[in-house]
């Protein structure tokens, strides 16, 4: 694998150059919050463009966009003084003006935002009305536990990423991206500003501004190492630029995340090792942009050496993905005359599979609330796999939709892996090696 070209492809494709794709949907939900709060036609006043995209730190393809919308102060003392959930009601009158242009599209008013859903899209728009303060954050409401108003202050963190980014010759964008990247690929929650926030604490100390894009290896390494360090019991951390308190919401998966990480790149050995290393960790979306790749050289082998066909599936092609939940799969391990074991518990002894077992795969925890649908996928790996033209990795949709059943036929390094779809969107995934040992 050429490093140097490898990853400036990968960067170059996974880097967002603008929000033109969100314009025309975004415009026409402004122009109408303008016409009936300040008598305007205008389709870009009034609004503030925040989150991952705001700061420029968001990854190709995002699937949502994070909009503050500017009430005019005169609102809020009505919203305030109002007897019960004053914030809740803020947001059903917004999504009512927001319904009256689009009777046909799905739009929630919940929590802190109002959520649109164009239909035919591969995006949200999350919308959240707000008020303008004197030192330039925003109030705006939060309708859990009875309703309340929260702060953002997202002007200091978006100026605090284009400071780092100046300073690291644009690097401090790259390292953000691809966490994004790899946190996707896994399933891990891991919020956008507290990547932004820990790879700013970092850039300093991994030298950020002094990388090339062939170093970007060992500066992975260099990031995971950091992360599996931090404390994973730690309340919160303060968002570079704002000092506002990110909360630890994944429990600290991350750390436990990025040892794993840290430890695959660790312990790749030789050039074939590293590359699927960077695989197992960053997905299809980097295996595309591989330069002179080793792997695919010798799948390409197989393929014409065998014949075979290249059924694989991935579910980015299929949803956009968006990591807010979190699912686990775990399988049983069964066959005649012999005790039913669960396979992660074998794969933590580093016990192997043999053939002619019967493997019931299902989900252990989800945190996904209901309804959802739950989709599978079977990956064969191996030389195997290409003789007998098994390679599958067709995702499909399971008729259970917590288990799954398959049998163990002959060897390799397979894999299984679940996705929890709900709004059309890819929102929690997992994966279970089932490494089977030839006989």
């Amino acid at each position: 694998m050429n490093h140097k070209e490898t990853f400036e492809a990968f960067f170059d494709d996974i880097h967002m150059k603008d929000v033109t794709e969100y314009e025309d949907d975004l415009g026409g939900v402004i122009k109408k919050l303008n016409q009936h709060y300040y008598d305007s036609n205008d389709a870009e006043s009034n609004r503030v463009i925040v989150g991952s995209v705001g700061r420029g730190t968001a990854v190709d393809g995002c699937s949502d966009l994070d909009v503050v919308f500017k009430l005019p102060g005169e609102e809020y003392s009505r919203y305030d003084n109002r007897e019960g959930n004053g914030q809740s009601a803020l947001l059903q009158d917004v999504k009512k003006i927001l319904k009256s242009k689009y009777p046909n599209t799905d739009i929630k008013g919940d929590g802190q935002a109002v959520v649109i859903s164009f239909t035919n899209k591969p995006y949200t728009i999350d919308l959240v009305p707000a008020f303008e303060q004197s030192d330039g954050s925003f109030k705006y409401p939060d309708t859990n536990d009875g309703g309340s108003w929260r702060t953002t202050k997202p002007t200091p963190e978006q100026d605090a990423c284009k400071i780092a980014n100046a300073e690291t010759s644009e690097n401090f964008t790259r390292a953000c991206n691809a966490l994004r990247i790899w946190k996707e690929h896994i399933g891990l929650c891991f919020g956008g500003l507290l990547i932004d926030t820990l790879v700013n604490n970092y850039r300093d100390d991994i030298e950020l501004g002094n990388v090339a894009f062939e170093d970007y290896y060992n500066v992975l390494q260099e990031i995971f190492s950091k992360l599996k360090s931090e404390n994973p019991e730690q309340s919160y951390w303060l968002a570079l630029g704002s000092k506002q308190h990110v909360e630890n919401k994944g429990r600290g998966a991350f750390v436990r995340k990025a040892k794993k990480a840290y430890d695959k790149l660790n312990n790749a050995k030789n050039e074939l090792e590293k590359e699927e290393a960077l695989i197992a960790l960053l997905g299809n979306r980097f295996e595309e942009c591989i330069v002179g790749s080793e792997s695919q050289a010798q799948e390409n082998r197989w393929a014409e050496q065998y014949g075979s066909t290249d059924t694989e599936e991935f579910i980015e092609s299929k949803f956009p993905v968006e990591i807010r939940y979190s699912v686990k799969i775990d399988c049983g391990v069964t066959q005649k005359g012999w005790r039913p074991r669960k396979l992660l518990e074998m794969l933590a002894e580093g016990v192997f599979l043999h053939k002619d077992k019967t493997l019931d795969f299902e989900i252990v925890e989800c945190t996904v609330p209901k309804p959802y649908d739950v989709y599978w996928k079977v990956r064969n790996v191996g030389e195997i796999a290409h003789r007998k033209n098994q390679i599958r990795g067709q995702i499909e949709k399971g008729p259970n939709k917590t288990k799954h059943r398959e049998r163990t036929h002959f060897s390799g390094p397979h894999f299984v892996e679940c996705y929890i779809v709900k709004n059309r969107k890819c929102v929690a995934r997992d994966r279970i090696d089932v490494p089977i040992k030839a006989e």
